[in-house]
This record gives structure tokens, C-alpha cells and sequence, in this order.
């Protein structure tokens, strides 16, 4: 009888060990599977959510100040998702860049000491539950328990490296606590029998996927929507790219009446040239967006690509210069041009090239109602490099508006300027193009003083012989 007891103790003990072993693999199983999938959709909407949101410019600098409060209004949508707690972004060397707690940007370890986000600097998404341990965790001590740090990279371009990191703190608790209840209830059910416990694990953690698949659904649906406006928004480019033909069939007409095609009327013709002229420049401003616009569109989505060959860089500064200055008014504004002695060759894209300066000088010529452009080529034989600068006495820049003066349809708000047209893509056009060429712009202002543009070639130049 007293082998039996043993017997049936050393049973009921090895069924109880045998049961919440297999209970515990299984939750934790369950629990692995939930965080992966949680890690795999917030990676996948928090990448749609920065790419829609941002572009690769705004990856570059650290943002202070007013620049902190213009890139949190930007990516605001990423705290939509209500598990998140903190988010920091990282350039593609590592160096954190903004995040949403001002102090945190001390804190932030640098790329070397954090092998998460060097792994996700590479393209890999990665993840880790974090118990608040490090130094960059104090703010969240105390508030929460457990965190899962999740490194997304992004990419605006498929094949490219990470135009930068996102990382997101995500809250864990909730979905810990409901584990965390669901595995107390079977714990205490376990003497019960097996039936019970799996029936109460069922119950539990049936509600914890429930949750987790509610909000992986909506998840769903928020990616949907931003596939759709992305969609939308090139479907809207191609078709104004078909329709450029209509401005063009316009000016045909007018510069048919202009000419007096349909018959030699002196008189009315004479009377006609005034609106046959608006009529021409009108259909020429619409041109002029139309092609700004597509050519815009192109350099986003990767169709322009750099053809370089030797460019002689004093020609193009000065065929830019002479077809420009009939916009510069019955001497108002005087355009200069100062070039070395010299020719200036360099192996670069010539019809990007002139666009970035065709861009910068009409920009000047726009915000200066009188007083002087200056158009200056200067080299630096040291750097093996050349500068094209574009310096104005124009009304200038406000502060506020310097930091999204490249910003794509960014117009400001400038009442004194001598053109109210456009569209506010020129300069976007620059900054684009830039990139392509490999090279740099920096902007000098002073509001009511005038605006400098420093281009910066990075390759080498050669003087010809």
C-alpha cells in the first residue's frame, strides 16, 4: 500500500512536471509565433508608413530645433499604431537623427556599440524584447516592463541600400499580461486535469489571437490605403504627361493667327495681338508645369539616368546665361557671369547639368525684382572639385521656410516677388538632379538681403589643353 502511495505520488507529481513542461514549451511557442508576426506586419507598415511619408533627403542632418518640430508634423501617422512609444530615426551611418524624446538624441549608442541596428543598417530587420536595462531606457522605467525594439530599414528603391533606419518602441505589456493571465488560469487548472487546462488555454490565448489578428487586419487595410494613394498619385503623373499635347496644340493655333495663316487681315490682326499673345504665354506657363511636373515624376521613380561625357562647363554657364537674360527685365535686375580664363571639363550628365543651373537662375530671377544674379564658376584644384554658385540681392528666404525650400510643391509665400507663377518644383528639380550627378547644394539667405546656391561636383575636373 505504501509502494502504491509512492507510486501513485511519484505518478501525480511526474504527470503535474510532465504537463506544465509541456505546458511551458507550448507557451512559449505561441508566444514566439505572436511576437514574429507582430515584428513582420509593424516592420511591413511602419516601412510603407516612412516611405510614403518621407523621402531620401530627409534622412540627411540631425533635426533641431524648428527642424524637430516640421519632421515630427511629417511623420505623424507613425503613432497611429497604438503600441508605440518611442521612435528614433538613423541616417545610413548610424548617427540618430531625430527622435520623439529631444534628450534621447544624447543617449542614442552610436552604430559600432548596437548590433541590431548595424544588422538593419545592412537591410535586415531586426528585433529584440528588451527589459529596460540600458541607459537609453530610463525614460521608459517604470511605465512599462517589457519592450520589443524593432529596427526597420528603408528603402525607397528596390535593390538600393537603406535610405535609413527607423526604430520603434513597441509596447509588449498588453500582449504579455494576456499570456501572462491566460498561463496563471492554466496553471491553477492543471491539477484539474489536462482537459480543463487546454480547454482554459484555448479560452485565453483565443482571445489573445483575436486581438493580435484584429489588429494585424488593420494593419492590412492601412497598407492597402497607402498602396492605393501611391497608385493614385502616378496614375495622376502618367496621365498629365499625355495631356502636354493640349497646351501644345494651343500655341500651334495662336502662332497660326499670329502669322495671319487664315488671311491677310492687317487691321485685325493688329487688334489680335494682344490677347494672341497672352493666349501664347498662357499656353507656354502650362507647358512649362506640364513638363516640370513629368520631368519631376521621372527623377522619382528612377527613369532618369546620368549619360556622362566631357561637359564643358563655361559654354553651358554661358548659353544659360544669354537665354535667360530676356527675363531680367529693361535693366532691373543685372545678370553677371564670372568664369576662369580657362575651359572647365568634367565628366558629367550635360543636360542635368543645365537643368540644375537653367533652375537656380531662373529661381533668382523670380525673387529679385531689381539689383544684380551673379553666376560664378570657381575650382578648387586641391579637392578636385568645381562650384557653380548662384548668388542674388533678391528679397531672400524667411528662416522657417529654408529647411523646405526643396520640398516638392513647396512655393512659400512671397508677395514682392516678380513672378507669382509656378509650381513650386524647381528647386526640387535641382535637388533631385543633384543626387543623380553625384553632387551637393548648400544655400546661404538672408530675409530682405538675398539667397546664395553653392553647387558642389564632387569629381574630378581637367583644364583643356
Amino acid at each position: 500500500m505504501r509502494l502504491f502511495t509512492r507510486f501513485a505520488v511519484a505518478g501525480l507529481i511526474g504527470f503535474l512536471v510532465i504537463s506544465l513542461l509541456l505546458f511551458y514549451l507550448w507557451t512559449r511557442t505561441f508566444e514566439r509565433r505572436l511576437i514574429a508576426e507582430t515584428k513582420e506586419t509593424r516592420a511591413r507598415y511602419t516601412n510603407a508608413l516612412v516611405g510614403h511619408m518621407l523621402t531620401r533627403d530627409d534622412f540627411a542632418g540631425v533635426k533641431k530645433g524648428a527642424e524637430w518640430a516640421v519632421f515630427r508634423e511629417k511623420i505623424s501617422d507613425l503613432f497611429s499604431m497604438p503600441e508605440v512609444v518611442r521612435v528614433k530615426i538613423y541616417n545610413p551611418e548610424g548617427i540618430l537623427i531625430w527622435s520623439d524624446s529631444v534628450k534621447l538624441m544624447e543617449l542614442a549608442p552610436q552604430a559600432q556599440k548596437n548590433p541590431q541596428l548595424i544588422s538593419a543598417l545592412a537591410g535586415r530587420v531586426e528585433a529584440n524584447i528588451s527589459t529596460l536595462g540600458k541607459e537609453e531606457h530610463r525614460f521608459e522605467r517604470g511605465a512599462f516592463r517589457s519592450l520589443m525594439e524593432l529596427y526597420v530599414p528603408v528603402h525607397f528603391t528596390q535593390g538600393e541600400p537603406p535610405a535609413g533606419v527607423v526604430e520603434v518602441y513597441l509596447n509588449l505589456d498588453p500582449l504579455f499580461a494576456t499570456i501572462g493571465d491566460t498561463s496563471r488560469l492554466i496553471g491553477l487548472t492543471v491539477v484539474g486535469g489536462l482537459g480543463l487546462l487546454l480547454a482554459v488555454s484555448f479560452t485565453g490565448l483565443g482571445r489573445a489571437v483575436v486581438v493580435i489578428h484584429k489588429q494585424n487586419q488593420e494593419l492590412r487595410d492601412r497598407l492597402e490605403e497607402i498602396f492605393k494613394t501611391t497608385r493614385m498619385k502616378n496614375e495622376i503623373f502618367a496621365e498629365l504627361s499625355h495631356e502636354v499635347r493640349n497646351p501644345h496644340a494651343v500655341m500651334s493655333y495662336a502662332n497660326l493667327l499670329w502669322h495671319g495663316a487664315f488671311g491677310d487681315l492687317p487691321e485685325k490682326t493688329r487688334k489680335a495681338k494682344p490677347p494672341l499673345d497672352k493666349l501664347r504665354n498662357t499656353a507656354a506657363e502650362v507647358l512649362s508645369h506640364f513638363a516640370r511636373i513629368v520631368e519631376l515624376s521621372r527623377l522619382k521613380v528612377g527613369d532618369v539616368q546620368p549619360q556622362r561625357e566631357p561637359v564643358e562647363l563655361i559654354e553651358l554657364l554661358r548659353g544659360v546665361a544669354n537665354d535667360l537674360r530676356l527675363l531680367s527685365g529693361n535693366g532691373t535686375v543685372k545678370l553677371s557671369l564670372a568664369v576662369p580664363s580657362d575651359p572647365v571639363i568634367i565628366n558629367s550628365d550635360q543636360r542635368l547639368l543645365q537643368q540644375v543651373v537653367f533652375n537656380l537662375v531662373t529661381n533668382a530671377l523670380k525673387f529679385t525684382p531689381s539689383g544684380e544674379i551673379a553666376v560664378c564658376l570657381e575650382r578648387d584644384l586641391a579637392l578636385g572639385r568645381v562650384m557653380i554658385v548662384v548668388e542674388d540681392t533678391g528679397i531672400g528666404i524667411k528662416p522657417d521656410e529654408l529647411p523646405r525650400i526643396f520640398e516638392d510643391f513647396y512655393r512659400g509665400n512671397h508677395l514682392d516677388a516678380r513672378f507669382n507663377s509656378g509650381v513650386g518644383l524647381g528647386l526640387a528639380i535641382v535637388k533631385r538632379s543633384l543626387e543623380l550627378l553625384e553632387g551637393e547644394i548648400q544655400v546661404e539667405s538672408l530675409y530682405g538681403k538675398g539667397s546664395k546656391f553653392t553647387v558642389t561636383l564632387q569629381e574630378g575636373f581637367k583644364r583643356a589643353a
